[in-house]
């Protein structure tokens, strides 16, 4: 994704719409752990979600008043799916477990950092470079978060030669 942002508030948008995402999809994560009774990881997800509604809050605050484009689904879908077409087609399934979801969600703080990044390299306005920059550093944080849980969570695939089992074939 190669973002042309020409104006602040055409960046608002896209940062408005990455938040709003966030927040949503957190939160069925942490109910769907919850529901799972992984309340370490819904711990996690609830933070994350709570941190995204905090910067949307004050992302409403920022943008009171101004003028802002609206935006299409497909200009945001990137985030959780890194698809074009839309969320729904591209999420119709939940993660199939704590590794998953920790993966799902460090894959689009990556992008939305990603994003950012581009933002700020490539936009012509000083304005719009600088606060992408900045949209760009809050992220770093939560891809810690996500990328030390994921460091305690232990891998569901079963190693079998690890696990110290042989079988003897040969007799019967």
């Amino acid at each position: 994704m190669r973002p042309a942002m020409k104006s602040v508030p055409e960046l608002y948008a896209h940062a408005l719409a990455v938040e709003r995402e966030a927040a949503v999809r957190y939160r069925e994560f942490a109910q769907w752990m919850h529901d799972l009774r992984i309340d370490h990881v819904a711990a996690l997800f609830e933070h994350l979600q709570e941190e995204e509604a905090a910067h949307l809050r004050r992302l409403e605050q920022e943008t009171d008043g101004m003028q802002l484009p609206e935006l299409s689904p497909w200009q945001y879908a990137w985030l959780f799916t890194s698809l074009p077409d839309s969320i729904d087609q591209a999420f119709p399934l939940m993660p199939q477990n704590t590794r998953d979801a920790l993966s799902f969600a460090l894959a689009a703080e990556h992008r939305t950092k990603r994003f950012f990044d581009c933002v700020a390299a490539e936009a012509e306005d000083r304005a719009v470079r600088t606060l992408a920059s900045l949209m760009a550093i809050e992220e770093c944080q939560h891809i810690a978060d996500i990328e030390h849980q994921l460091e305690l969570e232990p891998d569901p695939a079963i190693d079998w030669d690890a696990a110290g089992l042989c079988f003897d074939l040969q007799s019967n």
